[in-house]
């Protein structure tokens, strides 16, 4: 399962980055009508290479201790201890700064929905998932 989301996040980082590139070498950054067209290359190079270094960890050839490591128990009870923390941590700093964007005035209708459908999606995802491993635990 790992392997397959890093070969999409290596795909869909190249594409992306292929996407921005092309953009601006045919100049069609200057006709997207947004209002910072400049930014759609640097947006898109910056997210294709983050994609592409998420997914670059499948050219890496495990050694023994590695998978070892990787199917230890305690380790894969970390790995999800740390990830919570990180969700916990994530989602109050994410609302924050949305509340200081729209009083500042940087926010627009379709940002704001559209990051408030993602914490919504991600908050739906949590009770699903804990709801499901309540069940089969």
């Amino acid at each position: 399962m790992k392997h397959k989301i890093q070969k999409v996040e290596l795909f869909v980082g190249v594409i992306i980055l292929l996407g921005g590139l092309l953009t601006y070498g045919l100049g069609v950054h200057q006709l997207l009508p947004i209002l910072r067209p400049d930014l759609v290359v640097y947006g898109t190079t910056l997210i294709g290479i983050i994609l592409i270094l998420m997914g670059c960890d499948i050219f890496s050839k495990p050694t023994k201790e590695m998978q070892i490591l990787e199917n230890d128990e305690r380790n894969i009870a970390i790995t999800n201890a740390s990830l919570a923390y990180a969700y916990k941590v994530t989602l109050p700093l994410l609302v924050l700064v949305l509340f200081a964007l729209i009083f500042m005035g940087y926010m627009s209708k379709v940002v704001f929905f559209s990051i408030v459908g993602v914490i919504v999606i991600g908050q739906i995802t949590w009770v699903i998932t804990a709801h499901y491993l309540e069940k089969k635990m």
